[in-house]
């Protein structure tokens, strides 16, 4: 599926997203649900309110960082 000039609210649930791309879009307030994000790419996208639930996130990168990496320095940040 491939999505371009979307302006509407994006939800996905149940859904496999691996391998997806997502550059120069807005995803805010979007509900990601059980999904599967592994090797997604997200790159110049607006990610505020952003919920992500319940995904696999194995190879994720935004604006090239992995997100496990985003999160060992969020999470070493508040330890």
């Amino acid at each position: 599926m491939r999505l371009e000039n979307q302006k509407a609210q994006l939800d996905a649930q149940n859904a496999d997203l691996s391998g997806s791309r997502f550059v120069d879009v807005s995803l805010a307030d979007a509900v990601f649900e059980d999904v599967n994000l592994t090797g997604a790419l997200f790159a110049d996208v607006n990610l505020t309110n952003l919920a992500i639930v319940n995904a696999d996130l194995t190879g994720m990168t935004i604006d090239g960082v992995r997100v496990t990496d985003l999160f060992a320095a969020y999470t070493k940040g508040t330890a």
